[in-house]
């Protein structure tokens, strides 16, 4: 063993040389650190953001797409309707713990009367001109929502609205029940179990409802924003989804929303989801809210991008300079070799005194670096995430919010759907599985960067190096 014997007396002999290579591998090793840290960081970031988004995937008109090509001259094309069957198989995918459909419908008044809109000063009555021109259309008096469980309605999870008397529509529920708001219910003197009939706008046909549930909610009339009686909130009428369909335009489904058992199946249903429904993908898409997703990760992702490229950056610019530091050493102790191996010592030792002397040199370099690399690592993450928050904040106010105007009457958008912040702080920790890569990789550049400058010493012959020296 005395060839590591020699490489620690050659590391304190050379304090100057064995200084300079451990600042370089300390160097390395905290960079290479900081990358993975980073990775680790985005990982988590990624998860944390999918939580506080939640788990849930909306099939829904692509409105983003609509107003890019409006924007671009094209001329809009009516979508096609979202039928139930279309979608039917996509309920039962593993991935879904629960599920949701809407239908955005409105109806006219047979037998019972809505509740009538406060007109205000300097309010205006809204005409609404006929598909031919001629005249006006017909007006309607109640809004339908249709749907197959009142309880998955944002209204309802947030306490706007509740059931009062009754019974709330479940998945179960089928035909023409209504749930009906309290102050409509009690104009017309109608209790559960009652029925009374809503009438067709493109035909005229009346059909018969049967209370089924009784509403209230805190919206008070006269709040919304024009004096129209279907907008009252009153005039909301809650329905399952077979019985709202003949009061649509087409009999399509305003937005079918998917809950997951976990977050992270997210990216899984929807190429499962894709599979298995028939919609056009033209005018549909899958939403995750993945603008706000986006929003939220473009910063920490960009750092982690540039992260990755600095440890491949470093591990090749490592290796080459501590590749030539070896070989410096190699070329200035020819006489060493010459007179080791003039005693018989073997050239494999020769070659594993070199590396020795780097991997002490590394030890102690990554030592150093796993102590001092969290809080560097987190110094650099936080000035280069800084950069970039505020990059995404300029990027956003150049750009036009094509889409913000886009709402359904229905109360189907997705203004409930949590919104995302840029994420501008991370924590960088060194995780023990850190250590293991960053020591490995560590490892392997030593042992390439030190062996490829031994192969010099190979064709050596003893007489050869002792003559040129002299």
């Amino acid at each position: 063993m005395d060839f590591i014997r020699r490489a620690c007396i050659s590391i304190w002999a050379k304090k100057g040389k064995s200084f300079l290579m451990l600042i370089l591998l300390f160097v390395l090793c905290s960079l290479v650190f900081a990358g993975f840290a980073i990775q680790s960081a985005t990982e988590k970031s990624a998860e944390n953001a999918r939580k506080k988004l939640g788990g849930e995937v909306t099939l829904n008109l692509n409105m983003d797409k609509l107003m890019k090509d409006m924007e671009a001259g094209k001329q809009p094309k009516e979508a096609p309707p979202l039928k139930l069957e279309n979608i039917e198989k996509v309920k039962d995918l593993e991935q879904v713990a629960s599920y949701q459909y809407l239908v955005d419908a409105s109806a006219a008044k047979v037998d019972k009367n809505p509740i009538k809109s406060e007109k205000k000063d300097g309010d205006q009555d809204i005409a609404v001109a006929s598909a031919g021109g001629g005249g006006e259309a017909k007006m309607p008096d109640f809004m339908l929502t249709g749907t197959n469980n009142t309880d998955g309605i944002a209204t309802f999870k947030k306490g706007t609205e509740k059931i009062v008397s009754g019974k709330g529509l479940t998945n179960k529920d089928k035909g023409n029940l209504a749930v009906i708001e309290k102050r409509f219910a009690d104009q017309n003197k109608l209790k559960v179990g009652d029925t009374f009939k809503l009438k067709e706008l493109q035909t005229d046909k009346p059909i018969e409802f049967t209370v089924h549930g009784i509403y209230t909610s805190n919206q008070a009339t006269g709040s919304q924003q024009f004096p129209v009686d279907f907008m009252e909130p009153a005039n909301k009428i809650y329905v399952p989804v077979d019985a709202a369909i003949p009061f649509t335009y087409n009999g399509s489904l305003t937005s079918a929303t998917y809950t997951m058992t976990d977050p992270q199946l997210i990216d899984a249903f929807k190429k499962a989801a894709s599979k298995v429904s028939e919609v056009d993908k033209d005018f549909y898409r899958w939403d995750a809210n993945d603008e706000a997703y986006k929003k939220m990760m473009t910063p920490i992702q960009n750092v982690a991008s540039f992260a990755n490229v600095i440890v491949v950056i470093t591990a090749l610019a490592g290796g080459l300079i501590l590749a030539l530091l070896v070989l410096l050493s190699i070329r200035e102790r020819r006489f060493e070799m010459g007179v080791l191996l003039s005693l018989g010592e073997n050239k494999a030792k020769l070659i594993g005194q070199f590396l020795v002397e780097v991997i002490m040199i590394g030890m102690i370099a990554f030592s150093i670096a796993c102590i001092t690399s969290q809080p560097i690592g987190q110094a650099v993450t936080n000035h280069m995430l800084a950069k970039e928050v505020q990059q995404t904040k300029d990027n956003e106010e150049n750009e036009s919010p094509s889409g913000a105007m886009v709402t359904t009457f229905g109360g189907s958008a997705d203004v409930d759907k949590p919104k995302g912040e840029a994420i501008d702080s991370v924590d960088v920790t060194i995780s023990r599985q850190d250590m293991i890569e960053v020591g490995g990789i560590g490892m392997l550049v030593i042992i390439i960067a030190t062996l490829l400058p031994c192969l010099f010493i190979i064709r050596l012959q003893p007489k050869m190096i002792l003559s040129k020296n002299d």
